[in-house]
């Protein structure tokens, strides 16, 4: 889910250039570029990865769960699935930078079992998000710079090296959290509503409703739905047409055709997908689809 996918309305002038990237089924890893100013809006968005974020230049504010992280050059930024969060830009300043995007639903692999145990309890609830200055994340750097090495190489072999010096970057990051405390982090502080949100994200393409979610939590849907608004400033279904969307952003950017990620996001009925795609994103499927299609290789 790249930052540039969730624009608001085309506010600002952002763009972004991909610098190298690799992407299997377990985990996605780009070196990224973007370039927008303060009048970039983004959503607040949240989705099912853990997003790792390590700047190398910027000037610019990640809002996580209601806490203000600045991002700096050498700052290393822990998000996990389905906690809200939003981008703000500062100035007219680059923001490079390291990203993993790590699938959380139905994802065995290495990776994201220690993208889940770099975010430890905290008591009884698990770390939302987590936060390292620079001056205590170098020996993560020098590992995502051999990440980006392989990734942006032609070299078949040391393209394979990618999956290896991920997991590196994470076990290291697993041996921080336990050696050093962090910087900043954050702590769910409703594990009713974090576990609603999860069974929403983890059933997007189903059909939900307020009733059935009542029901599976043993809520009345009155209590159920005003617990959640409160927690995240929409109503339950709100949330799943939002995130529905996202999905189906994502899949555009991916390749996949309208009327799939319409179907694969959960929406029965294109014609409703159309006019909730447009009224959160500002454009239609085909506009998103061509711009995902237009985006350059990454240069090796």
């Amino acid at each position: 889910m790249w930052d540039w996918e969730l624009l608001k309305n085309n506010s600002g002038k952002h763009h972004y250039q991909i610098l190298s990237s690799y992407k299997n089924e377990d985990f996605h890893y780009s070196h990224s570029v973007s370039h927008g100013t303060e009048d970039d809006e983004f959503f607040l968005h949240n989705h099912a990865m853990y997003e790792l974020e390590y700047c190398l230049q910027g000037d610019v504010v990640y809002m996580v769960d209601g806490v203000r992280y600045k991002m700096e050059p050498g700052s290393l930024l822990l998000i996990g699935p389905t906690v809200p969060h939003k981008l703000f830009i500062n100035s007219d300043t680059s923001f490079e930078r390291h990203i993993l995007y790590i699938p959380y639903v139905g994802n065995q692999s290495v990776s994201a079992l220690l993208a889940k145990e770099a975010l430890p309890k905290v008591g009884s609830q698990r770390m939302g998000s987590l936060f390292y200055a620079p001056d205590q994340v170098a020996d993560i750097r020098q590992l995502l710079e051999e990440v980006d090495r392989c990734a942006a190489s032609r070299d078949r072999y040391l393209n394979d090296l990618v999956p290896l010096f991920t997991q590196a970057v994470l076990a290291k990051l697993n041996i921080m959290v336990r050696t050093q405390n962090p910087t900043q982090y954050t702590v769910g502080e409703d594990r009713t509503m974090d576990t609603v949100k999860e069974y929403l994200i983890r059933n997007l393409s189903k059909d939900i409703s307020l009733q059935d979610i009542a029901d599976r939590f043993k809520l009345s849907k009155d209590y159920c739905n005003r617990l959640f608004h409160k927690n995240t400033g929409m109503s339950i279904m709100q949330y799943i047409k939002y995130n529905r969307v996202l999905y189906a952003r994502q899949l555009l950017s991916d390749g996949v055709s309208a009327q799939e990620a319409s179907e694969r996001s959960g929406f029965r009925d294109y014609s409703n997908f159309y006019r909730a795609y447009k009224a959160i994103t500002g454009r239609s499927p085909s506009e998103d689809y061509q711009i995902a299609d237009s985006v350059p290789p990454a240069e090796s």
